[in-house]
C-alpha cells in the first residue's frame, strides 16, 4: 500500500504543436527529471493539444504511399517525435515514472478533411458529430499503444473549447448537430478512446476543463455511461487556476470515479513566474479537501504552452513545485520545510530564460524567514493587482486588458465566478460603495509591492552580484507593473461606472483616469526602449494593449460629454 497521502504525484510540462516549449528541449527535460528522482514524484505528464496527431498518422487512413507521395513533411515529424517519446518514456521509467499525454479531443491533422471531404456537411464547418469520428479516434489509440507501447495513460480533455473539433462551441448547424444529446457525443468520444486503453491494461483519465456547470456534468456523466474505471481529474478550481476561486465543486463528487486533480505552480493567472508568489499556504489547505475528498492522484504543472522557453524552474516559483512534491507525500507538515527544501535548491533568475540558466543559486538556511516572508506578501500584492474582489481581471493570462467592455466581458463572461459561485458579480458593480473597496484594495496592493525590496534586503545577502541586480531589476519592473495594472483597472471601473451614471463627476474621473493610463504608456515605452528582457516582459507590458484601452476610454468618454 502507499504510505503517500496520495498515490499519483505528477509534473506537468507544456508544448505547443511546433515542438518549441520544455517538452522537446533536453536540457529541460533533464532538469524536471532530476526533480522527480529527488522528490519521488511518478508520474510525468506531457500536456500538448494535437500531440497524438504527431506520433501517429494513423495508417488506416494515411497509407505509407500517400504520406511519401503528398505529405512527406508530417511523415518525418510524426517519425521523429515518436522517437523523442519514446526516449522521455525510457528515461521517466528510470527515475520510477509512468508517462501521460494529456491532449484534448476531437484533434486531427487537417489533411483528413481532404481525404473526407464529407465531413464538411456544411461548406466551411467542420462537423464534430459525423460518426467517422468514433472510427477515427479509435483508430488512432490503437495505433499509438502500438508504437509507444510503454505509455502508462492518456489524460483527456473532453469539453473545452480549446479542442480542434468539439460539440461544446456548437459551430456546426447540421441537423444532426442540431439534435445531438451532448451527453451522448461525450460518451461516444470517451467510450471510442477508452476502448483501446482497456485492452492494453492503459488508465483513461477524463479532464474537466469545462467552462460552465452544465458542461461539467455533460462529461461527469458521459464518464459514468462509459466505466466506472475511467478517471475523473479536476483543476484544483472550477474552470482554471484562479487561487481565488472557490475549490472545484466535484471534488469528492465525482458519481464514484477514482479522481485525480490538478494544481498550477508557475501562475498563469498569478504572474507567471516573472514576478514570484507563494501558493504553497493555499495549496496545503486544498490538498487537505482533496484527501478528505477521496482523491488518490494529484498533479503539478510547471509552464503553459504559449509562452515559451519559461516555467516554474526559471522563476523562483519552483517553490510552489517544491509544495506539491512534498505536500503530496506529506499533507501535514511545517511549510518551513518547503520552503528549506526551495532554498537549499537554490533560486533561479526571473528575467532570464529557461535555457539560459545556469545552476540554481543555493540560499543559507539563515535567510529562510525573508524570502517566505517575501513569497506570502508577494501573493497578497498579485491578488490585489491581478483580482478584482476575487474575480480575475486580465486579459489572456495576466495581460492589460484591450478595452474596457473586455475587461468586463473576460471578469463576469468568460472567467466568470458567478456560475460557481451565484452571487459574486455583484461584488464588481460600480456602485459608490464598491468602487471604495476596489481603488482601496488597488492602494493597498501598490503599498504592499512597494514594501518587496526592503523584505528581501538584497545587498545584504552573500549572492552574487549579477544575480543581485538582476533581481533588483525584477523588483522595480514589479512595482511599474502593479502600478499600472492598477492604473488600468481603476481607469475601466471610473469608465464604466460612466456609462451607467453619465454624471459629470464620474465622466470626469473616467477622463482623468483614462489619461493617467496614457502617461503610463509613455513611461513604459521610454523604461522598455533599447531593453533585452526576456519574451514575457514585453508580454506583461504590452504596449498597444494599453494604446488601445487608451483609445477605447477617450471614445467613451466622448460620447458621454
Amino acid at each position: 500500500m502507499d504510505p503517500n497521502d496520495f498515490s499519483i504525484r505528477g509534473v506537468e510540462m507544456h508544448s505547443n504543436n511546433r515542438f518549441q516549449t520544455g517538452s522537446w528541449r533536453w536540457k529541460s527535460l533533464d532538469r524536471v527529471l532530476r526533480f522527480m528522482g529527488g522528490n519521488d514524484l511518478n508520474a510525468l505528464i506531457f500536456h500538448q493539444v494535437d500531440l497524438t496527431d504527431w506520433l501517429v498518422w494513423p495508417r488506416k487512413f494515411f497509407t505509407p504511399e500517400i504520406m511519401r507521395s503528398r505529405w512527406p513533411a508530417r511523415l518525418a515529424a510524426v517519425e521523429n517525435a515518436r522517437s523523442h517519446i519514446r526516449e522521455v518514456v525510457r528515461r521517466a521509467a528510470e527515475q520510477r515514472a509512468g508517462f501521460y499525454l494529456e491532449v484534448k479531443e476531437i484533434w486531427y491533422p487537417d489533411e483528413i478533411i481532404e481525404l473526407h471531404p464529407e465531413l464538411m456537411e456544411i461548406k466551411g464547418v467542420v462537423c464534430p458529430t459525423h460518426p467517422f469520428w468514433w472510427e477515427f479516434e479509435r483508430a488512432k489509440y490503437e495505433e499509438l499503444l502500438e508504437e509507444i507501447p510503454d505509455l502508462a495513460g492518456v489524460i483527456m480533455s473532453a469539453g473545452s473549447r480549446e479542442s480542434k473539433l468539439t460539440l461544446a462551441v456548437r459551430n456546426c448547424t447540421c441537423e444532426r448537430c442540431r439534435n445531438y444529446d451532448p451527453a451522448v457525443w461525450y460518451a461516444n468520444l470517451i467510450r471510442s478512446i477508452y476502448e483501446p486503453l482497456k485492452a492494453r491494461n492503459k488508465t483513461l483519465t477524463i479532464r474537466d476543463f469545462a467552462f460552465s456547470r452544465t458542461d461539467q456534468n455533460f462529461i461527469l456523466d458521459a464518464c459514468s455511461a462509459v466505466s466506472p474505471e475511467v478517471i475523473m481529474a479536476m483543476k484544483n478550481t472550477p474552470h482554471d487556476y484562479y487561487p481565488t476561486f472557490p475549490d472545484n465543486p466535484r471534488i469528492g463528487h465525482s458519481n464514484g470515479h477514482p479522481q485525480w486533480v490538478e494544481f498550477d505552480t508557475w501562475g498563469q493567472y498569478f504572474a507567471m513566474g516573472l514576478f514570484p508568489c507563494s501558493v504553497v499556504e493555499d495549496m496545503q489547505r486544498r490538498l487537505r479537501h482533496c484527501k478528505e475528498s477521496g482523491v488518490s492522484g494529484v498533479w503539478f504543472r510547471t509552464d503553459l504552452e504559449v509562452i515559451n522557453d519559461h516555467g516554474a524552474f526559471n522563476s523562483f516559483d519552483v517553490l510552489n513545485l517544491f509544495g506539491g512534491a512534498l505536500l503530496s507525500k506529506r499533507i501535514e507538515q511545517d511549510l518551513d520545510n518547503v520552503y528549506r527544501a526551495w532554498l537549499a535548491y537554490g533560486l533561479a533568475d526571473p528575467l532570464k530564460s529557461e535555457s539560459e540558466q545556469g545552476p540554481p543559486v543555493p540560499v543559507p538556511a539563515e535567510y529562510l524567514p525573508r524570502f517566505r516572508e517575501f513569497m506570502r506578501v508577494s501573493w497578497a500584492v498579485l491578488e490585489g493587482t491581478l483580482y478584482v474582489r476575487g474575480l480575475v481581471f486580465t486579459e489572456g493570462s495576466c495581460q492589460f486588458p484591450v478595452s474596457v467592455d473586455r475587461a468586463f466581458s473576460n471578469m463576469l463572461v468568460f472567467q466568470g465566478r458567478e456560475d460557481w459561485e451565484p452571487g459574486s458579480s455583484k461584488r464588481v458593480e460600480p456602485t459608490e460603495e464598491n468602487m471604495k473597496i476596489i481603488l482601496a484594495d488597488k492602494e493597498r496592493a501598490q503599498r504592499d509591492v512597494a514594501r518587496l525590496p526592503g523584505i528581501l534586503r538584497l545587498d545584504e545577502l552573500d549572492l552574487p552580484v549579477e544575480f543581485k541586480d538582476s533581481l533588483k531589476a525584477m523588483l522595480e519592473l514589479y512595482q511599474l507593473y502593479v502600478r499600472g495594472y492598477c492604473l488600468c483597472t481603476v481607469a475601466c471601473f471610473w469608465t464604466k461606472k460612466a456609462t451607467l451614471t453619465k454624471a459629470a463627476a464620474d465622466v470626469a474621473e473616467a477622463s482623468k483616469a483614462g489619461e493617467q493610463v496614457a502617461a503610463y504608456r509613455d513611461e513604459v515605452m521610454q523604461r522598455l526602449a533599447d531593453t533585452y528582457y526576456t519574451q514575457h516582459v514585453y508580454w506583461f507590458f504590452d504596449l498597444d494593449h494599453l494604446a488601445s484601452l487608451v483609445a477605447d476610454i477617450r471614445r467613451k468618454v466622448a460620447a458621454l460629454g
